[in-house]
């Protein structure tokens, strides 16, 4: 069952450009796993500060890998003293 996640970031406004293009490689590199279905990135209108990632996986195991995959260290690592606020993610799975 496919399973989603929402996540919305709040940079400190310095750092709004880098975190876009940080996010642009995300991207990328997401949607090279075998179970990455969807990654999108979205800019919220009006807040160059803040971005959204729409995600799709196949399953929870491939949420786990990709957690667990290079990239997706380097980039927690990287963003962790960018943020002006957490992170927040939602997991959500569809009805039908």
């Amino acid at each position: 069952m496919s399973v989603f996640i929402f996540a919305s970031l709040r940079c400190l406004p310095e750092y709004s450009l880098a975190l876009r293009d940080a996010m642009r490689d995300m991207q990328r590199d997401s949607l090279a796993e075998a179970g990455c279905e969807v990654y999108q990135v979205l800019q919220e209108e009006g807040a160059a500060d803040v971005l959204h990632v729409f995600e799709r996986y196949r399953d929870m195991a491939a949420v786990e890998a990709h957690r667990a995959s290079a990239h997706y260290q380097a980039y927690r690592a990287w963003v962790a003293d960018k943020l002006a606020a957490p992170v927040e993610v939602k997991l959500l799975h569809a009805l039908d």
